[in-house]
């Protein structure tokens, strides 16, 4: 938008607040429609809230799962790469000095 317009728009209603009487009657008119608006915004806060606090929730729930996932795959690679016992019979006992 033009700043002209947005001036001349904000100086028009100034001008109309300061006649007698239309102030009065803005407010009183103004009065339901901000608390109508005041209590939707408080009903849209309570319900993205536990919107949040669900999602929130639902995360902690797959981060468990996957630490539970990867501290099992853990167990089972260690199983895997120990190297069994061969009776304490390995290369180094093998070399001789020379």
């Amino acid at each position: 938008m033009n700043r002209s317009f947005l001036f001349g728009a904000a100086a028009a209603a100034g001008a109309l607040m300061l006649v007698p009487g239309v102030a009065g009657a803005l407010g009183r008119a103004g009065r339901p429609i901000v608390r109508a608006g005041m209590r939707t915004g408080a009903t849209a806060y309570d319900e993205f809230r536990k919107a949040g606090a669900e999602a929130y929730e639902h995360m902690e729930d797959i981060v468990a799962e996957v630490r539970e996932e990867m501290a099992a795959d853990g167990d089972d690679a260690d199983a895997e790469t120990e190297a069994p016992d061969d009776g304490g019979a390995g290369l180094e006992d093998d070399v001789r000095p020379g």
